[in-house]
């Protein structure tokens, strides 16, 4: 796993944010947290029911999350997100919506620096619902429509996968 220093902490310190810039700060929370493989990121972005539906693989719940997801990835894969485009919708004082595209480059774990290094590359955009938790917005449900992608697929399988 690539450490690229550390992480900044979920609430970050200084004046608070806006609620656009802190429900899209609960989504870069989420990619960061694979990024960067700090959990705490991960639980400071969603809810213990969250609800994915990332590259076509469903998970209901933190721990179904954590446990298909981000473990394999956090083990196996590093990974570099870039989310843009980015609109927040604040539909209440608890409850929001946003939408963002997002680019995903993942490479076998400490060989992505490898001139011939396989790498596995993927465009998507998300739709997420957000909620306030005490004064820390998170998500809900984040749902991806990936609509291309480039590489080597297989770096994504778990090992001894078939």
């Amino acid at each position: 796993m690539v450490q690229n220093g550390t992480p900044l902490p979920a609430k970050l310190p200084g004046p608070p944010l806006s609620d656009r810039d802190a429900i899209a700060d609960a989504c870069y929370r989420a990619f960061a947290s694979i990024d960067q493989s700090n959990e705490e990121l991960l639980q400071s972005a969603v809810t213990p029911d969250v609800y994915t539906d990332i590259a076509f693989k469903v998970c209901n719940g933190y721990d179904e999350l954590r446990n298909k997801v981000w473990t394999h990835v956090n083990e196996n894969v590093d990974t570099v997100h870039y989310l843009t485009n980015m609109r927040v919708s604040v539909d209440t004082e608890t409850t929001a919506r946003v939408s963002y595209a997002a680019q995903a480059v993942h490479c076998v774990l400490g060989k992505g620096y490898e001139a011939d290094s396989p790498k596995f590359i993927t465009g998507a955009f998300y739709n997420c619902d957000a909620v306030k938790v005490d004064d820390l917005w998170k998500l809900k449900t984040m749902k991806s429509t990936h609509v291309w992608c480039t590489g080597d697929h297989s770096i994504m399988k778990p090992p001894n996968a078939q």
